[in-house]
């Protein structure tokens, strides 16, 4: 009375095809539901089709649970609303009957085992009489709901199974025959592509709100940004700004490196743990030593220690000391490189070199103000400052597990960017001077002139990139002297790129009778072309805010 088909399989003989007239009807059926482009309305156009297709008296639409959130929140009163599971990660979406018309409490209504069983094995089922069949009398739910005919057929997008489409006759025996069925089951697999399809409009179109909003929010975050850094290039660094501290030994007075003193004016006179960002080369330990040198420890020791330059087994010993016998050749107690800045200022530079396990000591250290030798029990107390550097994005080395979270936040108090040398190119020729001037004094018994840079030299090295910063500055600077004579001339420095001219004539004199805006327009164009491009740093060079540059471009019609 009742039996379980594969797909596919071939019907008993005596059945014809599925007729000409029920295939078209599937098309105008696939039609009606590529229309439905709303996922609320697609679940009773199935349904009802289904029922026609079968001659059924009811029908219920079972999908897996989360594929088709949309249908989930249907209008109240449908099966949805009221009841949804009928086996674990499946959900009644849609409930109707012949006429068209909600099914209420359809949880009540659907045998879950026959359901359940369609799903797991993908396996239609169908029964002529389900109440009297005694291979399913003992299923508890057949003889409750007094089940006649049943027709149950999966849904299927490739070879996953997505639902089943369940539809039943409570009156009329032997309801669906083979034809009905194998129809249901190709009707089936189209409506859950139909579903898919909706599933996937409907996830476009939260992506693309998604976008939408993430676009929005990055504009304003980007607006705001450039406010700031305005406001950063036009006030932060007022005209005429006096500092209150005397920084001799950082050369250069431009936007960028006033900008850094600035800050440090601002924090010389704390005790709190101060972070120097910024790549190697750019003078992180003279900015230290300036902290020291004007703050309120300036009477007690600087010490500093290159964290990645010393072997770990060594580094803990020079920063915590050693009791005698710590260690093979520990022949007496030893203070380390923390207790000898007593009262002073401990720099750790490349901070970021540091093991993970050190820095859990250093933690102690610093939270405990108190450190213990190598291979001691006894804690001193010691009272420093501490400054750190790193040419390192310490938040990075956090998130990848490379560095200590809770040292990070106790480090960097307050963190100060030493600016790169291509970002304070207006610089280059006051270092290059203080260069050549230390040069000439330290090689006074040569008597030897003090040398003069060309105008060539001069536009190649302002116009390099300086990866190694002021480092690299200095070493080419004591290359050209060693090999130059009295002028230092571009044959010194061809390797270098070369930057572009002004004018034909070259100097103030050949500006003569251009018109201002061709000037400027020279200038910047030219300017552009040593910074690679970039607005923000080109204006930068220039000393104007980044919006009032931008102004300017579109003004002389400057296009990148």
């Amino acid at each position: 009375m009742f039996r379980f088909l594969k797909r596919n399989q071939e019907p008993p003989s005596g059945h014809d095809d599925v007729t000409r007239g029920a295939l078209l009807r599937i098309l105008e059926l696939n039609k009606e539901m590529a229309r439905a482009v709303k996922p609320e309305t697609l679940p009773d156009k199935i349904l009802d089709a289904a029922i026609e297709l079968a001659g059924a008296e009811r029908g219920f639409l079972i999908v897996k649970a989360g594929t088709a959130p949309e249908l989930a929140q249907r209008i109240e009163g449908t099966a949805t609303a009221e009841a949804s599971e009928v086996s674990p990660g499946w959900d009644v979406v849609a409930a109707r009957n012949i006429d068209k018309e909600n099914v209420k409490k359809a949880l009540r209504k659907v045998s879950k085992s026959i359901t359940a069983q369609v799903l797991e094995t993908g396996v239609a089922f169908r029964s002529d009489d389900a109440v009297n069949d005694e291979a399913l009398s003992p299923r508890q739910s057949i003889a409750e709901l007094k089940l006649r005919s049943i027709l149950c057929v999966p849904m299927r997008v490739g070879d996953e199974i997505r639902g089943c489409l369940y539809v039943d006759n409570r009156f009329a025996q032997g309801q669906f025959d083979d034809g009905s069925q194998e129809l249901l089951e190709a009707f089936a697999d189209q409506a859950a592509l139909s579903l898919e399809r909706v599933r996937l409009l409907e996830e476009n179109v939260r992506v693309l709100r998604s976008l939408e909003i993430a676009n929005q929010e990055l504009k304003s975050a980007l607006a705001e940004q450039s406010k700031a850094l305005d406001s950063l290039s036009e006030g932060f660094v007022p005209s005429g700004l006096e500092l209150r501290y005397k920084y001799a030994s950082i050369l250069g007075r431009g936007r960028a490196i006033t900008a850094m003193l600035t800050v440090l004016d601002r924090i010389t006179d704390g005790d709190f743990p101060v972070l120097l960002y910024g790549e190697s080369g750019t003078g992180k330990e003279l900015v230290a030593r300036a902290l020291h040198e004007n703050g309120p420890r300036r009477e007690r020791p600087f010490i500093g220690v290159n964290c990645g330059a010393i072997a770990e087994g060594l580094l803990e010993s020079e920063l915590f000391g050693a009791v005698k016998g710590a260690y093979t050749g520990s022949v007496k107690d030893r203070a380390g490189l923390i207790e000898s800045a007593q009262g002073g200022v401990l720099f750790l530079d490349e901070i970021g070199e540091m093991s993970l396990a050190l820095q859990a000591k250093l933690l102690r250290v610093l939270q405990e103000r108190k450190v213990r030798r190598v291979g001691g029990n006894e804690e001193i107390g010691v009272d420093v400052r501490v400054v750190s550097a790193t040419h390192r994005d310490l938040s990075r080395e956090v998130a990848a597990g490379k560095f200590r979270e809770d040292l990070y936040y106790r480090l960097k108090v307050v963190q100060v960017e030493v600016p790169p040398l291509r970002e304070r190119r207006e610089d280059i020729p006051l270092l290059i001077d203080a260069f050549i001037t230390r040069l000439h004094e330290d090689n006074k018994s040569t008597a030897r002139a003090k040398p003069q840079m060309s105008r060539e030299a001069l536009e190649r090295l302002m116009a390099h990139d300086w990866p190694g910063n002021v480092r690299e500055l200095q070493n080419e600077i004591t290359r050209m002297y060693a090999l130059g004579g009295d002028v230092l001339g571009p044959d010194l420095v061809s390797h270098l790129s070369k930057a572009p001219r002004l004018g034909q004539q070259g100097g103030v004199r050949g500006l003569v009778g251009r018109r201002m805006e061709d000037v400027e327009a020279d200038l910047i164009r030219a300017t552009l072309e040593v910074t690679g491009g970039k607005r923000g740093e080109a204006a930068r060079m220039l000393g104007i805010p980044r919006r009032t540059f931008y102004n300017r471009l579109k003004a002389l019609g400057i296009e990148l």
